[in-house]
């Protein structure tokens, strides 16, 4: 008894009650909702944003942000695709190893500025994203590549079982993910300097460093996401995850990792990102017009901060 109640206390479970509900409307109103194709192609969609996500709670919970993720999801994507088309990089895995080297340079590039100018961390990657955006557009000239060896495409295609490698990349992530917030020293340090970025300082933790980490780690993180994408659609397209930045904030805060820092929910991640892309697919089958699917994505957005706030006033007991 004492380990069910533990186990309905924690916020997980809450959150996962307006993911249920989601999907029992869904399935009422349009039963092929919860057909294996549907469920994989919810899924695959789930592991892209997830990686991003996992990103984001590393920067989250040290106290930082970074909304330049999609810039840096397409850059990787132009990236690898001029390797392979332009350079004739013909192994996908050296391409891959390119996009991958390009988002932890763009994560580096976040965390320099923000370290060195003292620029608040929102500021830093808005700026940075216009910029990793507009080389994209330099690269790509604004046009999409296509063309791809057969040997990328299938990164982008099912693996064992029939199950996209997106989903078992992504699993792997998480998994890895959660053990370092939990049990590493880096991810003790990432909550210290979350938690109180002076203290921690007192303490001995090179917060500088700690930041540097988290803005690399996020951007190998968007730079997978991208690759994937890439790989599925058989396309890089220069307008790639256009907005991809503010679900992956969503649904991390959806999830419970606060943006203020300190706290840090892999489970509760990987919910709150079922919750935004199961209400996307639910809004289309449910054939609801895009524009108020966006009003709806954005009242979201604003809900998750406000319940945010709440939380951070009330674990400080009502002091801002």
């Amino acid at each position: 008894m004492e380990t069910i109640k533990k186990i309905t206390k924690r916020n997980e479970v809450g959150i996962l009650i307006p993911l249920l509900l989601i999907w029992i409307i869904t399935f009422i109103a349009n039963n092929a909702f919860l057909t294996s194709t549907n469920m994989i192609a919810l899924f695959r969609t789930v592991s892209i944003t997830l990686l991003g996500a996992i990103g984001a709670t590393f920067l989250f919970a040290c106290g930082m942000m970074d909304v330049s993720s999609s810039s840096i999801y397409a850059l990787s994507g132009i990236v690898i695709a001029v390797l392979m088309k332009n350079f004739w990089v013909l192994n996908p895995i050296i391409a891959c190893l390119g996009g991958l080297l390009v988002g932890a340079l763009a994560g580096l590039a976040n965390g320099f500025i923000v370290n060195t100018f003292d620029i608040p961390a929102f500021i830093a990657t808005l700026g940075t994203q216009y910029i990793f955006r507009g080389v994209v557009n330099v690269v790509s000239q604004g046009s999409a590549y296509t063309g791809f060896p057969e040997s990328f495409s299938k990164l982008g295609g099912a693996g064992p079982l029939g199950i996209p490698w997106s989903i078992y990349i992504a699993v792997v992530v998480a998994l890895i993910a959660a053990w370092l917030l939990k049990y590493s020293t880096f991810g003790r340090s990432l909550l210290a300097v979350g938690g109180n970025p002076e203290t921690a300082r007192v303490c001995g933790i090179n917060v500088k460093k700690v930041r540097y980490k988290a803005f690399i780690l996020s951007g190998i993180l968007c730079a997978s996401a991208g690759i994937l994408s890439t790989a599925r659609l058989a396309t890089a397209q220069p307008s790639a995850a256009t907005g991809w930045e503010m679900t992956v904030i969503a649904a991390t805060i959806i999830g419970g990792v606060s943006m203020y820092g300190g706290t840090a929910s892999i489970f509760g991640v990987v919910i709150g990102v079922c919750i935004m892309e199961t209400l996307t697919i639910s809004m289309t089958m449910l054939k609801v017009n895009p524009y108020w699917q966006k009003i709806v994505v954005g009242f979201i957005i604003v809900l998750a901060v406000i319940i945010d706030t709440y939380r951070r006033l009330k674990s400080s007991g009502g002091n801002s």
